[in-house]
């Protein structure tokens, strides 16, 4: 079993080539950022306004190193829903739209679901009794790790991000995300959670969500 910094990779996962997946994101227009190896943040000075070309990513890029795709405008306007916790996972295909871009990884499968959201934001949405994250709409000046990256704290290998991310308005999305946020609280407690923010109401197939007053 191969061992990186102590940590193992799943049997039988062979790690395809670092510098040829940022290849692969940099010429879909996204921007790739480098991670040190077994992170999941940047550490490069003003990484989000990095922007690499075609010659940077040899010297940028090694095998060991981790990947992020800097999101948002960075981007065109690619943007990440991070499904934080087990029913945000259980629960995403009756509220968020559908898209052909879902990654994740085998402790954390379909956790990330990928779309061009022109105009988003990043959103947090928190338990609000405990603070833990239920789900993120992460946009720009944030990052998502991408495969072939290996996760720091089980070694786990992330799945590359080869789907076409479907195309949704913005307004959309950020109410199909608050609504799955608010179902889960709802699930867990047994009461609707107060609204972080006001929503205005998008008639949509995909997630029922009434307008915060």
């Amino acid at each position: 079993m191969e061992r990186e910094n102590g940590h193992s990779t799943n049997d039988g996962v062979k790690r395809s080539s670092v510098i040829e997946a940022a290849r692969g994101y940099l010429a879909r227009g996204w921007a790739p950022v480098p991670i040190p190896p077994m992170m999941k943040k940047p550490i490069l000075k003003g990484w989000t306004s990095l922007r690499l070309q075609e010659g940077d990513l040899t010297k940028r890029f090694r095998n060991s190193a981790n990947i992020g795709l800097i999101l948002g405008e960075a981007s065109g306007w690619l943007v990440d829903v991070d499904l934080d916790c087990d029913e945000a996972i259980e629960l995403a295909d009756q509220y968020l739209p559908p898209t052909p871009a879902i990654t994740g990884r085998p402790n954390a499968p379909r956790s990330h679901r990928w779309y061009i959201a022109k105009g988003a934001s990043t959103e947090q949405h928190k338990d609000p009794r405990t603070n833990d994250m239920i789900v993120e709409l992460r946009s720009t000046g944030g990052q998502t790790v991408v495969g072939p990256s290996i996760h720091p704290d089980d070694g786990d290998v992330y799945e590359i991000l080869d789907g076409e991310p479907a195309t949704v308005p913005e307004p959309m999305l950020a109410a199909c995300v608050a609504a799955l946020a608010k179902a889960i609280v709802k699930l867990r407690y047994g009461v609707s959670p107060p609204c972080a923010r006001k929503v205005k109401k998008v008639e949509r197939p995909y997630c029922s969500l009434k307008t915060c007053d």
